[in-house]
Order: C-alpha cells, then sequence, then structure tokens
C-alpha cells in the first residue's frame, strides 16, 4: 500500500517530468528582451534595434511559429516598422499573427522600429513570439524611445533638396563641390537609389514611385531627408 510519503513522492516526480518535458521540447528566447533610450535625434527619418531570437527545441517538429504586437503606444505621424526574413511590415495591427519558420538551433533577426517623419515623441512597443506547437512556450521584445526636442539638425542649413517634393528630377546642394553618393530608401528601409554626384546636380527620379522617400548623403554623418515624390 502506497503511504502518504511516496504519494507525495510520485506527484512531485510526475510534475517533474512534465516540466522537463515542455521545457526541454519548447524553448524560444530574444537575445535581448528590452530595449529603451531617451536620446533619439527626431531629424534622422527613423531609429530601429534588431533583437535575435533563438529555436533551441530539441523537438524537430517545433519549428512554427508567429510574432504579433500586443502593446502599442506612437505619435500619430510615427509609422511603426517590423523587419523579419527581409520582409518589413508597417504598422502591423495589435494582436494580428504573423507565421514564420525558424529551425532548431537557428536564429531570426527581428528589426523593430519607427519611421519618425521628423515628428518628436515618445514610442512603446511590445512583441510576442509563441511556437505554434506549444503555445505556452512565448518570450517578448519592447523598445521604448523618446526624443530629444532640442536636438536641432546639425546638416540642414548645409543641404538643400530641390524640389521638394519632387517630380522626374532633383538636384542636391551640399557644401563643397565634392562628389558625393546620395541613397534614396522607401519606408521600409529598401535603397531605391544610389547615384554618384556634384553638388546641384540634376538626378532622374523619374522611375520613383508616388510616395515618401529618405534621402541620405554619404560622408556627411548623420544626415537623412524626407522627400515626397508627386
Amino acid at each position: 500500500m502506497i503511504n502518504r510519503f511516496q504519494l507525495n513522492k510520485i506527484n512531485l516526480t510526475v510534475l517533474f517530468l512534465l516540466f522537463f518535458s515542455f521545457a526541454s521540447n519548447a524553448q524560444i528566447s530574444f537575445d535581448k528582451n528590452e530595449f529603451k533610450t531617451n536620446t533619439v535625434d527626431k531629424m534622422n527619418f527613423d531609429y530601429s534595434v534588431k533583437a535575435y531570437l533563438l529555436n533551441n527545441s530539441i523537438n524537430p517538429d517545433d519549428t512554427i511559429f508567429e510574432w504579433r504586437v500586443i502593446d502599442l503606444d506612437q505619435p500619430s505621424e510615427w509609422d511603426l516598422q517590423v523587419c523579419t526574413d527581409g520582409a518589413c511590415i508597417a504598422d502591423p495591427p495589435l494582436e494580428r499573427t504573423h507565421p514564420f519558420i525558424l529551425t532548431i538551433g537557428q536564429q531570426l533577426e527581428f528589426k523593430i522600429g519607427w519611421a519618425l517623419y521628423e515628428n518628436e515623441g515618445n514610442g512603446f512597443v511590445k512583441l510576442v513570439v509563441n511556437s505554434t506547437m506549444y503555445p505556452e512556450n512565448t518570450d517578448t521584445v519592447t523598445l521604448e524611445i523618446a526624443t530629444l526636442a532640442s536636438i536641432k539638425d546639425r546638416n540642414k542649413t548645409n543641404i538643400l533638396v530641390n524640389p521638394n517634393p519632387i517630380n522626374d528630377y532633383m538636384s542636391v546642394e551640399f557644401p563643397y563641390n565634392s562628389i558625393k553618393t546620395l541613397m534614396v530608401y522607401d519606408i521600409l528601409g529598401n535603397i531605391v537609389l544610389t547615384q554618384q554626384v556634384f553638388s546641384g546636380e540634376r538626378i532622374n527620379t523619374s522611375a520613383l514611385m508616388k510616395g515618401v522617400y529618405i534621402l541620405k548623403v554619404d560622408g556627411l554623418t548623420d544626415f537623412s531627408k524626407i522627400i515626397h515624390k508627386n
């Protein structure tokens, strides 16, 4: 006959085995769970961080996961962007799931941030990732930022984009008539135009679709400029 001590011992053993089985078969984790800064320069077009999700499960079938935004607070002028595996989603709705595959022992980069459009403010976002096989197996990452309202665009008086909004052509004037490399990005961070030019040289932008872009000038530290295409 099993006494009370033996029964308690059996119960503890069962609980331990259940816990061990879950922990060993379903483990995902970010390399960093919290990002926070209050020194973001609003004159930079965007701000983002990178967190890496590791699948260290021992179950070879535990490879399908999903992420979603569960908390978001941001100025209405900002656009949240989440990029994984080379694909970016702008302003993902709260609680909408986004599935992805991550094989055992591999890491997936999560790039999380905002397009600021030169607007100051505070932002907070929280993402959760879970296994579809083991929904209880989750991990989270948060990003919290604040802009420095006192920061001024140090290069603003030195750079002139004409016209802005642009049509089929634009010119960029910068100090000294040396050659510079211009790079134009869309709002998801994809480079859509790169060209070496002299100050004031005419640049063909007819291939750009209507919308908002970011112009960066290589060699001019921290310079970025929002341009609009009609």
